[in-house]
């Protein structure tokens, strides 16, 4: 193969064109450079080398972008699995040596189960305490408080009206502080339309208590876990409280990553400002559009600081965006898309990852190209999948 050939098929498979002969060309090519290798790369080459693999993914997410201008966001993206080079191009040479192992494919093949991906799932818990499966309501009416419906909708929403006989501030609706509490189990995400109109999308394993009506100074709700708000504005400030911090607005867009296994809260502005406080101390920061803000119980004021949106909101986009995560992050939103659990044999490794994939795809899928690095491998137990260096 001349140079030119050589150096035009990398091109396409960077620019993720390639047939299925022409990948799997380039892959042996670097496989065997693996084989050869005998030295380890320097943090300058791997910074670099990722640098260069994440902006390959940008500018294929940005041309599939102005190409379907017209479409919803869920479809800006390719499919299946857009781009999702796993530290392959530039960094698989990290690992000197491959050992063979059962793939992720062939053992979940044998014991003929995959982890499907997560889909509308959640309870909703009534101010009486009465539980409602949501997954298996049918659509329609399905509580009625306090002059206040629920309907669960055909595309998976519930939304919380007065009835139209009853203004929202009468006494009926007014005097009763009803709260209710929805909740997504692991492999479950959900979307609320709160009674202010404020729409909310809950992310697996994350629950929102809030009363049936603002009849308040604040609009004040609580949550754990993760969910993207659209709020309603309106002179009563909307206000999230999290185990660390309170987030005050009037009407904006925001995200809120507050899982309990995680380090920090962190606070994401899409549009408008939010201000976050510090519980404990009081201090806060005022947000602007593109930061992000990261609370913690040792912090005595928010940690400020400017992030990619495109990768903060991915999950809300049905995708996993990765740039340089830890492979220890990474398991964590795995195991609670994919309601599996997972470990590591021995300590976790310090391979991070670049890369694109839809959380549409079975877990299989998602592994199988995590496992292509050559830096990790894994074993199926069960409903336990062990990440071995």
């Amino acid at each position: 193969m001349t140079k030119h050939i050589a150096k035009e098929l990398l091109e396409k498979y960077l620019q993720g064109s390639c047939t299925g002969e022409e990948q799997a060309i380039v892959e042996s090519w670097h496989l065997n450079n693996l084989e050869k290798s005998t030295s380890e790369p320097g943090k300058e080459q791997i910074a670099e080398a990722s640098q260069t693999i994440w902006n390959s993914i940008t500018a294929k997410v940005e041309l599939q972008k102005r190409a379907n201008q017209t479409k919803s966001k869920i479809y800006r993206y390719t499919s299946a699995a857009i781009l999702f080079i796993v530290l392959s191009i530039g960094l698989l040479f990290l690992t000197k040596k491959l050992t063979k192992h059962p793939s992720i494919s062939d053992q979940l093949a044998k014991t003929g189960k995959d982890f499907i991906p997560g889909g509308n799932k959640a309870i909703l818990t009534l101010a009486d305490g009465t539980k409602i499966s949501l997954t298996d309501a049918i659509n329609g009416k399905i509580s009625q408080q306090a002059q206040i419906t629920i309907t669960k909708t055909e595309d998976g929403q519930i939304i919380y009206s007065v009835d139209d006989h009853v203004s929202a501030n009468s006494e009926a609706v007014g005097k009763q502080q009803l709260l209710n509490t929805i909740a997504t189990p692991r492999g479950g995400k959900y979307q609320i339309i709160l009674p202010d109109g404020t729409t909310v999308w809950l992310n697996a394993q994350s629950s929102l208590t809030y009363p049936m009506t603002f009849n308040d100074s604040k609009r004040k709700v609580e949550l754990t876990g993760e969910a993207y708000f659209e709020v309603t504005k309106n002179h009563k400030p909307f206000v999230v409280v999290t185990a660390n911090q309170e987030v005050e607005v009037l009407g904006t867009h925001f995200n809120i990553n507050s899982y309990a296994d995680e380090r920090s809260t962190k606070t994401t502005l899409l549009e408008g400002a939010v201000k976050v406080r510090q519980s404990s101390t009081g201090n806060f920061k005022i947000l602007k559009p593109g930061e992000q803000a990261q609370v913690n119980a040792t912090q005595a004021a928010p940690v400020v600081s400017s992030v990619d949106l495109e990768s903060e909101m991915a999950w809300k986009n049905d995708l996993f965006i990765f740039k340089n995560e830890k492979i220890e992050s990474i398991a964590r939103k795995l195991s609670r898309w994919y309601d599996v659990d997972i470990t590591f044999e021995g300590n976790p490794s310090n391979l991070s990852l670049v890369g694109v994939v839809s959380r549409t795809k079975n877990i299989s899928s998602v592994l199988k190209l995590i496992e292509e690095t050559g830096n990790v491998h894994f074993k199926v137990e069960g409903k336990k999948i062990i990440i071995v260096n």
